[in-house]
């Protein structure tokens, strides 16, 4: 007993001295391991990985949500901006090649990358210059199988004498670093995070991302439907001889008809078996019946402008309708006698028609979605761009004109 005791007294002795000279260290106290810096260190690593991963998360759920948000919204905007830019390059490219019609929308996205066409001096200079090229091919050809045979005589020498070819400048990681710095200098240089200490997402940046995605998607879609009118305008002009001379003939019976009873609708022939139903079905397959996204009128903001009403004279030089004016007349002219046949019926001017015309931008979509939907009306959209290409049979562009008309009676 008095060994173990010993024992332990010189152990603790040892222990006691050597944490003097600082060889060892010292046990630490049951406060002190709950205090220790490095285990709150890591405490605090763990949790904020965890926020990270959480906020990572959320990014993702938010991300696909805010994808089908601009979709809703605007994704029907872009693709018509897509679909004008291309009738806009179709209706260029036709007027440059005396109405030929494009093959396909690769020229669209190939007429940024075209070179610059090179004069007849710079093709006999290429071409001499490929033809030397092809020359010197031959004579190094030649030349290797000689010194693959001298090889064999003399067993040195190297494949066929040509010094290595040295790289000039910047390479692939440093270009990439720049790209990265760029990057860095846009978007974060000038940011300022102090308020966003939970470290959660900017959704500007989200949709940064997401826009080029959405883009894509669009392209081919547009891409698709591009096509589809280039074929059917092939075939509409590839007819068109043919039906200037059926033309001709309706001119000539045109006396006739005159000593009919009544007016017929052209092309009632064509529908009159079909019910109401599937005439609305054939106008929304051919997309000329649309559903627009709803729109009120309260969103076309702008006040009316006095001024410009005082400093005019109306009998002379009528001015610029205001904001609050087009509002006014549309309000007036086109929802209140959609939506009631008591303000159809009071209204003294037979007014059946109306145009919207300004620059792009300035809201005329915009109005029409609004009439749409405060009157819950039923949109035709026959503009020339949407009824290009479909029905191009035989009298058919009637048989499009009684359906309209019928339908549009019907509901």
């Amino acid at each position: 007993m008095r060994g173990i005791i010993a024992r332990k007294y010189v152990e603790n002795l040892r222990s006691e001295e050597m944490e003097f000279l600082g060889m060892t260290t010292r046990k630490k106290t049951a406060e002190e391991e709950r205090n220790d810096p490095i285990k709150k260190m890591q405490q605090q690593m763990n949790e904020r990985k965890n926020i990270q991963e959480g906020n990572w998360r959320t990014y993702l759920t938010q991300k696909d949500q805010l994808k089908e948000e601009i979709d809703e919204n605007q994704g029907v905007d872009i693709q018509e901006g897509m679909l004008k830019d291309r009738r806009d390059w179709i209706t260029e490219t036709k007027e440059k090649n005396n109405n030929k019609i494009p093959d396909d929308i690769k020229g669209f996205h190939d007429r940024f990358k075209v070179e610059d066409a090179l004069s007849p001096e710079e093709e006999e200079a290429k071409a001499a210059a490929e033809a030397e090229g092809g020359g010197k091919k031959g004579k190094k050809e030649a030349k290797k199988e000689k010194g693959k045979k001298k090889k064999g005589k003399k067993g040195g020498g190297g494949d066929d004498g040509d010094a290595p070819i040295i790289k000039i400048g910047t390479s692939e990681i440093v270009q990439k670093f720049d790209e990265h710095y760029d990057a860095y200098n846009e978007i974060w240089v000038s940011r300022d995070e102090t308020d966003n200490y939970k470290q959660q997402h900017d959704v500007e940046l989200a949709k940064q991302e997401i826009m080029p995605i959405l883009e894509e998607e669009y392209k081919k879609q547009v891409d698709d439907m591009i096509n589809v009118e280039l074929e059917n305008m092939k075939l509409l002009y590839g007819g068109g001889g043919k039906k200037k001379k059926k033309g001709k003939k309706k001119g000539k019976k045109k006396g006739k008809k005159k000593k009919a009873k009544g007016l017929k609708l052209p092309g009632f022939k064509m529908i009159k078996d079909m019910i109401p139903e599937e005439r609305l079905r054939d106008l929304i397959e051919n997309n000329i019946v649309k559903k627009l996204p709803p729109q009120n009128l309260s969103d076309f903001i702008g006040e009316f402008n006095y001024i410009h009403s005082m400093l005019d004279d109306i009998r002379e030089t009528p001015y610029d309708p205001s904001m609050a004016l087009i509002r006014q007349l549309v309000t007036e002219y086109i929802i209140f006698p959609l939506g009631s046949e008591l303000a159809r019926n009071r209204i003294l001017e037979n007014v059946g028609s109306f145009l919207f015309y300004g620059p792009s931008g300035s809201g005329k979509t915009l109005i029409v979605r609004a009439c749409v939907t405060e009157t819950n009306s039923t949109l035709f959209d026959l503009s020339p761009y949407n009824i290009e290409g479909k029905y191009t049979q035989k009298k058919e562009e009637e048989k499009l004109i009684a359906l309209v008309m019928c339908t549009a009676k019907e509901y």
